[in-house]
């Protein structure tokens, strides 16, 4: 009876934080908005992933002296949001654009420069591609390897979240395209695409820590899509591109073979020129 009893409450708990995250990520929740727009106003970046607290210059002072700097545990969020994850553990599906930024051909590089210069590299490719996120509303979900994984919950983002992450991937190609150690642009492919994700936490080996990811096949259809573009390219899905550019036909069109895909995945595609 007391095992039924801690199941119907643990299922309970689970069923209002799954109603949470659902209002954070679908919809949005007034009070972290309201926190997000006013650490965005401040500077400077490393941010807090969730709500934009900054952890350096004027702002991230002014943070600390608040007592929001980065959390001992997990530094990539504020204390605060540090310790709301791991109160409130869970998730919720939620239809939202997604966005896969990878270099091409930096393990080759890696081998001809040194360790200190290619770490510079590095830094100011995931500098360029998170603020290319910022700028239009999105966020830094996960760094893997060389690749940069960003999101656009319409919680965060709005309801033209498709057409936000489509701007994000043509600053990254065209406006704001890092550059390579001789100055050249960086050989990047970028995926987009919009679909229903699980966005939610995971807890780590280290301490219970907790941490935001997703998952889903929407996920892993927009990375095979910036593995498969060529350097200087971004495809695009037709659900990201029908959402976010309705009535744009400048870009061009293609019909890919996708590992895992029975059938053929229409793309749009932007190339750097």
């Amino acid at each position: 009876m007391a095992d039924a009893d801690q199941n119907g409450a643990q299922q309970s708990a689970q069923s209002n934080n799954e109603e949470l995250w659902q209002t954070i990520f679908a919809v949005g929740h007034p009070q972290l908005r309201a926190f997000q727009n006013f650490h965005l106003k401040l500077p400077s970046p490393p941010r807090c992933r969730m709500c934009y607290a900054p952890f350096k210059g004027v702002g991230g002072l002014y943070m600390k002296f608040r007592g929001k700097g980065p959390a001992n545990r997990n530094p990539r969020y504020c204390s605060a949001c540090d310790k709301f994850l791991r109160a409130f553990p869970g998730g919720a599906e939620v239809e939202m654009s997604i966005i896969f930024v990878d270099i091409r051909g930096s393990v080759p590089l890696a081998a001809r420069m040194q360790p200190a210069e290619f770490s510079r590299y590095m830094a100011d490719f995931f500098r360029a591609a998170t603020q290319a996120l910022i700028d239009t509303d999105g966020f830094v979900i996960d760094f893997r390897g060389d690749c940069v994984v960003g999101v656009y919950p319409p919680g965060f983002s709005g309801a033209d979240h498709a057409s936000k992450a489509v701007e994000a991937a043509r600053r990254l190609l065209l406006d704001r395209a890092p550059k390579a150690p001789d100055g050249t642009p960086l050989p990047i492919g970028v995926g987009v695409h919009t679909g229903l994700v699980y966005i939610g936490t995971v807890s780590g080996a280290e301490g219970g820590i907790q941490d935001l990811t997703i998952l889903g096949d929407n996920v892993n259809l927009a990375a095979r899509l910036s593995q498969m573009a060529a350097p200087g390219e971004a495809l695009i899905s037709d659900a990201a591109w029908r959402s976010g550019m309705p009535g744009d036909g400048g870009a061009e069109e293609r019909v890919i073979q996708v590992s895992g895909k029975t059938e053929p995945v229409p793309v749009h595609v932007l190339k750097l020129v």
